[in-house]
């Protein structure tokens, strides 16, 4: 699929990728440790290493590569059946200070990253990308697989797969308070506007500029958010979008124009170059 706007190939992960298996954090940092240890292998070899279980058809192996995938932080390519993983900037940063991907910093930019609607994964770009109009930020769980039947035009009791587990599990992404679920509802909740989150919002804003708009150096808050879903992926508020470009413009990351409507969001630097900080306000 092909985003008319910009002319990027829209490359998710398919809706079944992860096999039902949740994302645990342990596998996730032992296949960073692979990735920039070794980084080549077969999915055999991938397991022995890492200690990750797989079979010869199926197994947790495939499933934790997809995952790091969607949640940006390894790129692979595979040559001869052999798997090559390689670290992207947000794999590099978090295997230095966040290996146990228990900060809820790593955890919310990875969410945003899976919710991508060119690199993240398919499920996750329509519940939290599409679905925020749609499903709003309170819904049922039989609301939310009647969503997911209208988009993949099927019947399928099942569609949800380990999404909710996976923010409801500490050893999974629990920490972050994206999700909950309880017996009557699911609550989506908005990601935390504080200081100690600015740099990575800074680093994420820019990151979605450049993937969405490699040819420009400005853009519109309605553009950045009709194309990457930055306001609905995030659960802001229309009011807490100010909070948030405030927040992040101090940073010297960006600059908006308030005098223009829409606002209008310039790039001040790159990406790369912010990757190494989204951890230095933390308390």
């Amino acid at each position: 699929m092909e985003n008319k706007d910009n002319n990027i190939t829209e490359k998710r992960l398919p809706r079944n990728f992860h096999q039902t298996f949740v994302p645990e954090r342990l596998y996730i940092g032992k296949m960073l440790k692979f990735a920039d240890s070794c980084g080549i292998g077969d999915d055999q070899k991938i397991s022995q290493e890492t200690g990750i279980p797989t079979g010869e058809s199926t197994g947790k192996v495939p499933a934790i590569i997809n995952y790091c995938k969607g949640m940006g932080i390894i790129v692979t390519s595979i040559k001869e059946k052999v798997r090559i993983l390689e670290l992207t900037p947000f794999g590099k940063v978090i295997l230095k200070k966040d290996p146990r991907i228990s900060e809820k910093v790593t955890q919310w930019i990875a969410h945003f990253n899976m919710c991508s609607p060119i690199t993240g994964a398919e499920s996750w770009y329509h519940v939290f990308m599409c679905g925020r109009h749609r499903l709003g930020m309170k819904f049922q769980r039989n609301q939310l697989n009647e969503f997911l039947e209208s988009v993949y035009e099927t019947t399928n009791k099942n569609l949800i797969g380990p999404m909710i587990r996976m923010y409801q599990d500490q050893a999974s992404f629990g920490n972050a308070g994206i999700l909950l679920e309880t017996k009557e509802l699911i609550e989506r909740f908005p990601a935390p506007i504080s200081e100690e989150y600015a740099n990575a919002y800074a680093t994420w804003t820019l990151l979605l500029m450049e993937n969405h708009f490699p040819n420009e150096n400005q853009v519109t808050v309605n553009e950045l958010e009709r194309v990457c879903g930055w306001q609905s992926i995030s659960g802001w508020s229309d009011i807490q979008i100010h909070d948030v470009f405030s927040l992040i413009e101090v940073k010297g990351a960006i600059s908006v124009d308030r005098q223009m409507r829409p606002w209008i969001i310039r790039k001040a630097s790159t990406s790369d170059s912010w990757w190494n900080r989204i951890y230095d306000d933390l308390i």
